[in-house]
């Protein structure tokens, strides 16, 4: 009995672990096809701007996040190889446990079957020189006669534990032998498995291998223009300063409103926003990491903070928020349920929206189109406007922060898996 307990456990504890790895790999095939998705997006803008591709920076940024995407796949697809390898190995060693049983299990029947048949021959022999009644009643005394009926109770109950032990081996072998062969199908569904993917990490490292060396070539063709470059910095060092300094002149004023609203609803002076506000602000809080995309498909080529140039070493920029690839006339849309507050233009980069979500506020520079007014309130994912495509560079980008009061946060830990 505690054998078969001990091969139940180990059965259980073989299950267990299968689902432990299953789990991480369909996690790991989850980031596995996200980050493809956005690799064969990128490729799809990258050769929409290829024409262009000798004077485009944002040809380079493009190609730039392409190429952290395609390593981080060959992470993925690292991890994953790894994590197979070690199941077969332990699917390997399951089968060489599992044939043993069997062996082991097959030879204990054996002798259960042997010492069985040995049993019923002789009972049919004694069977044939003797009645039991006879037996008991030929007993010289009473005590004796007990111990004969005992006796053949015992030997009856015997030959039923020895069938019932026959059949439950045959159980479990039968058992043992259908888990083999799950084991084994398994090994070959990894082993395919396995196959497949040091193909495809092949195929992705030579893709790697070919985008870093277009970047290079890029870089060295980009940097013989370092004076119309630095120029273009320039230029863009001016339009983020100008947009921040719209951005804090009117949130200034909102801030101001607020708490002029505020402390007239209240009569109090202090208060800085009403209760809506206020319930907004903290529902625009709680979905943080959650909140949609300003676009419907998109791909982030410049992040917040701090950005070196991606042709000239030691010259670097800072971004108030990030920026978004896209596709012409792609809809810009709200992130999260709020109030117009500013429509405004930014020479050089199109017109700008900034969104009113209690202390929060959401600024979308770089459309084309304005659907809007001022004071409309919307909810999330309501249409804004179009995004902007500078048809020089053949570059659609959009240009999307958060701030908070006066203080500026980086919008990919807001947006939804914005990695």
């Amino acid at each position: 009995m505690l054998r078969w307990n001990k091969y139940i456990l180990i059965f259980f504890a073989f299950l267990l672990s299968f689902s432990a790895f299953s789990q991480t790999k369909e996690e790991l095939k989850k980031q596995k096809l996200a980050i493809e998705k956005e690799i064969n997006y990128t490729k799809e803008l990258l050769n929409k701007t290829k024409a262009n591709k000798n004077k485009s920076l944002s040809y380079l940024n493009a190609l730039d996040k392409q190429i952290q995407n395609q390593e981080h796949l060959l992470q993925t697809l690292t991890i994953e190889i790894r994590l197979i390898s070690n199941q077969i190995k332990k699917t390997e060693n399951q089968i060489k446990k599992t044939e043993n049983t069997i062996l082991t299990e097959d030879k204990n029947l054996q002798f259960l079957k042997e010492e069985y048949s040995k049993m019923i021959y002789s009972a049919f022999i004694k069977k044939g020189n003797r009645n039991d009644l006879m037996f008991i009643i030929s007993a010289k005394d009473f005590n004796q006669a007990y111990k004969r009926i005992a006796y053949l109770k015992q030997y009856s109950s015997f030959r039923k534990n020895q069938a019932k032990k026959i059949s439950e081996s045959q159980l479990f072998l039968k058992s043992k032998k259908e888990q083999l062969l799950h084991q084994k199908e398994q090994s070959l569904k990894e082993s395919a498995s396995k196959t497949n993917l040091i193909a495809l990490k092949k195929n992705e490292l030579l893709s790697s291998n070919n985008s870093k060396s277009e970047k290079q070539e890029l870089i060295k063709n980009l940097s013989k223009s370092e004076k119309v470059f630095r120029t273009q910095l320039q230029d863009q060092k001016a339009r983020a300063k100008e947009l921040e300094d719209k951005i804090r002149k009117i949130i200034e004023e909102e801030i101001r409103k607020a708490r002029e609203k505020a402390e007239k609803s209240n009569g109090k002076k202090g208060y800085l926003l009403t209760p809506d506000a206020m319930a907004l602000s903290s529902e625009f809080a709680s979905n943080k990491g959650n909140l949609p995309w300003p676009l419907s498909k998109g791909v982030i080529v410049q992040f917040y903070g701090k950005q070196k140039h991606p042709v000239f070493s030691g010259v670097e920029t800072f971004n108030n928020g990030i920026d978004i690839a896209t596709d012409k006339n792609t809809v810009v849309r709200a992130v999260f349920d709020g109030t117009i507050s500013r429509i405004f233009f930014i020479k050089g980069a199109g017109k700008a929206i900034l969104m009113n979500h209690g202390e929060y506020f959401s600024v979308y520079s770089g459309l084309a189109e304005v659907s809007v007014k001022v004071g409309d309130n919307l909810l999330a994912k309501e249409k804004i406007g179009i995004v902007l495509t500078q048809e020089a560079e053949e570059k659609t980008e959009l240009h999307f922060e958060i701030w908070k009061g006066y203080d500026k946060h980086d919008p990919s830990k807001w947006l939804y898996k914005a990695y």
